[in-house]
């Protein structure tokens, strides 16, 4: 993870750029015309547009600050650490998530399994991006362990101030990244199908509902007048179809991809195991987020790799659980 924040240069999306990288130049007076650009290259940035919420690019700006204040004035140094910080934070997720999940997933224990989980390619590339699919899914996945650990117990009597606290996470989640939506409402919907529990329920809504106000209230500091970003960002993309401006593919876009691009040969191995993994496991929380992810993703006309990363991250699971199952197979090795 360190080495591959050193060496990352440029960016994997033109979002990370237009939309993270230059508000942070914007607020340090580096960027004069991100607001309102005439040429249109931050036009989500336009005051009838507001559809990018400020959360991220003001934790970078301040964290900046900082730097800044020991006299740390070179901005390659300033883009270093803003890395480092993320890559450290998607770490822990992946630690996290490791442990929350080896007992289902690895369960011989092997050192293919472990070495297949800690050498996985995307893992310090995802991180080591200043992107919004990068911060939004570490808070998904240490928010998603949590819940995870917590619900497989079944307890009736839970730390409510914890349920609280990681749903909060959970909403910070959907204010860096508001795509994960998607990824977000099939564990509530397995939540409240499967693990119903009425306070719960309330600890996990307050949680969520008081990371969205948190990001609205920001936004509208920044924008100086009050803005709803969430809606701004659905009705400007979906309602008046801006996003299918960009190009649309057909509903079976993503799959050939994940095996084109992703991880070959594995990732022909990952698209395998998830169809076994959800024909075996149903009710599993991970067959309703991934599933259900790629269902929702595959109506929208416009598609992209980067809105598969909330299901590619738990692709070494899945390819270990394919080789656990079917571990006679001669070419396993």
């Amino acid at each position: 993870h360190i080495l591959s924040t050193h060496f990352s240069i440029g960016f994997y999306s033109d979002d990370e750029h237009f939309q993270i990288l230059e508000p942070i130049a914007y607020l340090l007076g580096l960027n004069d015309k991100v607001i309102n650009d005439l040429e249109g290259f931050y036009w989500e940035w336009q005051n009838d547009k507001r559809m990018r919420p400020w959360l991220q690019p003001m934790l970078y700006y301040h964290l900046i600050k900082v730097l800044k204040f020991f006299n740390f004035n070179d901005p390659f140094v300033w883009t270093f650490i803003i890395r480092l910080f993320s890559s450290v934070l998607g770490f822990i997720s992946i630690i996290y998530l490791f442990f929350t999940t080896k007992n289902e997933f690895f369960k011989k224990n092997t050192h293919f399994n472990y070495l297949l989980f800690f050498t996985f390619w995307f893992f310090p590339f995802l991180h080591s991006r200043t992107s919004s699919e990068n911060l939004g899914l570490s808070f998904f996945i240490i928010a998603l362990c949590f819940f995870y650990s917590e619900l497989k117990k079944n307890n009736k009597k839970s730390n409510y101030l914890l349920y609280i606290n990681f749903s909060f996470f959970l909403g910070l989640a959907l204010v860096f990244k508001f795509n994960l939506i998607f990824s977000v409402l099939p564990i509530l919907l397995w939540i409240f199908l499967f693990r119903f529990n009425f306070i719960k329920i309330v600890c996990i809504s307050i949680g969520i509902l008081t990371a969205l106000g948190i990001g609205l209230i920001i936004d509208s500091i920044y924008w100086g007048f009050y803005t709803n970003t969430y809606w701004q960002f659905y009705h400007h993309n979906i309602v008046l179809g801006r996003l299918n401006a960009f190009g649309t593919q057909p509903w079976w876009f993503y799959i050939p991809q994940i095996i084109i691009e992703l991880a070959p040969l594995l990732s022909v191995f990952f698209v395998i195991a998830l169809f076994l993994f959800w024909i075996k496991k149903i009710k599993s929380i991970f067959t309703w987020i991934t599933l259900f992810t790629l269902i929702i993703i595959s109506f929208i006309g416009h598609k992209e790799t980067r809105y598969i990363f909330p299901i590619y991250i738990f692709a070494p699971l899945f390819i270990s659980f394919f080789f656990e199952n079917f571990k006679k197979l001669k070419f396993r090795n």
